[in-house]
């Protein structure tokens, strides 16, 4: 936790810096911490938090790339902000109800839906990020948990995901489920061919 008496980042800055892993991951343990009361101190040494990031032998790069993602989060870069929290992999915690985490999730699910739909529309995109996938997974996940099938419904008919739909009227409430999902497929869905295997 933050003690009231920190009034600089400088110290901790000056660790990544230092040769020794230990110190590194200490300093970057403390700055995730405290990122968004010294984001603006922290911006000046982005690129070296991205180097942690990007170097191979730093076992705790993802620990980096979070920090890195609350730095650009904070500065207004979100296309930044969500490259790197794909960077950080499980320690971005969807399940945190932040500000941070809500927009970049949002940011995240925007960019899955919209390659899903070029994914089904054309063959100009191939595969789609495998950190990406995991995101809206972890997503899905977390709708059921939270029962909010519908939420969960609403993104799987943008992204054509009929195993996700599939799953949710089975976990939930059927009757109304099915009812929402039918009303949304002659309102909202207008690829004809996912609107036909829905309503199968």
């Amino acid at each position: 936790m933050v003690t009231s008496s920190l009034t600089s980042a400088s110290g901790l800055l000056s660790m990544l810096e230092e040769n020794e892993d230990e110190l590194r991951v200490y300093a970057l343990i403390k700055l995730n911490e405290i990122v968004d009361l010294f984001w603006t101190e922290i911006a000046d040494y982005v690129s070296r938090i991205e180097e942690l990031y990007e170097d191979p032998s730093f076992k705790n790069n993802k620990l980096a790339a979070l920090v890195a993602s609350k730095v650009y989060y904070h500065l207004g870069d979100f296309d930044d902000s969500v490259q790197f929290a794909l960077g950080a992999g499980d320690l971005l915690n969807i399940n945190d109800k932040s500000e941070y985490v809500e927009t970049i999730i949002a940011k995240c699910i925007d960019k899955y839906i919209s390659l899903r739909l070029e994914l089904q529309s054309s063959s100009s995109v191939t595969k789609i990020d495998s950190r990406l996938e995991s995101i809206a997974e972890r997503m899905f996940s977390r709708c059921f948990t939270d029962n909010e099938y519908k939420q969960a419904i609403g993104i799987a008919l943008e992204a054509f995901r009929l195993d996700v739909i599939e799953s949710a009227i089975s976990k939930g409430p059927s009757k109304e489920l099915l009812t929402y999902v039918l009303d949304a497929a002659m309102k909202i869905v207008t690829n004809v061919d996912f609107r036909n295997k829905l309503l199968r």
